[in-house]
């Protein structure tokens, strides 16, 4: 897979993989989830790769390479969010400031093309010790976008991890804003959930069983 990364590489860009996969294999799991970041912009992936272009206005692009599926944005700033989700963006060059946009420490960890981690926000400190913490401060991360709320429970749920006790009074304090968000964004991340037992028992705890 690393190919990838070096294809884009060959064209004078940075590319690292990102979040999913990264997390899930320096836990020695199986992963689908491949993201993929890059100071490239989209029209300059689009002469790389045969790419779906319906997201490129946020930085994003589909590819199939190998038969397989890669989710590639750009390195971005995420600033002024409106209506509890969505963000006006800033295509940037730096990698750090990209990943102090994400959600989670857990899913900032990275790959180089020499299969190498790259952390430069203590994903692994974080995943080590099984705990789902927002990049800076959480209840600026929670407030900005409500979906974050869904999600942390999820990853929670899923990797039977510990939630940040910051972040728990965050969703105490914002959970209302779920209801304010685009529904069929909110069932997506409930119905990705493999564990929804404990999913469940989540929503239950935060009153947001009615979902």
């Amino acid at each position: 897979m690393l190919e990838i990364l070096k294809e884009i590489e060959k064209y004078g860009f940075k590319a690292y993989f990102v979040g999913g996969y990264p997390r899930d294999k320096y836990m020695g799991k199986e992963s689908t989830d491949f993201d993929i970041c890059t100071n490239a912009r989209p029209e300059q992936l689009e002469k790389i790769f045969d790419c779906d272009m319906r997201y490129a206005a946020y930085g994003n692009v589909r590819i199939i390479y190998k038969d397989r599926e890669y989710e590639i944005t750009t390195f971005r700033k995420d600033f002024d969010y409106k209506n509890y989700r969505q963000p006006k963006i800033e295509f940037i060059n730096n990698l750090e400031l990209d990943l102090q946009r994400r959600d989670f420490t857990i899913n900032t960890l990275c790959i180089d093309s020499n299969g190498n981690y790259v952390d430069l926000l203590n994903a692994r400190k974080d995943i080590d010790n099984k705990i789902v913490k927002t990049v800076g401060n959480s209840d600026l991360k929670i407030e900005e976008d409500a979906l974050r709320i869904i999600r942390a429970l999820r990853f929670a749920s899923d990797l039977n991890f510990n939630l940040d006790e910051s972040l728990k009074i965050s969703i105490k304090t914002y959970k209302n804003n779920v209801y304010l968000i685009n529904r069929d964004k909110v069932n997506k991340e409930i119905n990705k959930t493999k564990n929804q037992k404990k999913l469940k028992e989540y929503l239950k705890e935060f009153d947001l069983l009615n979902l």
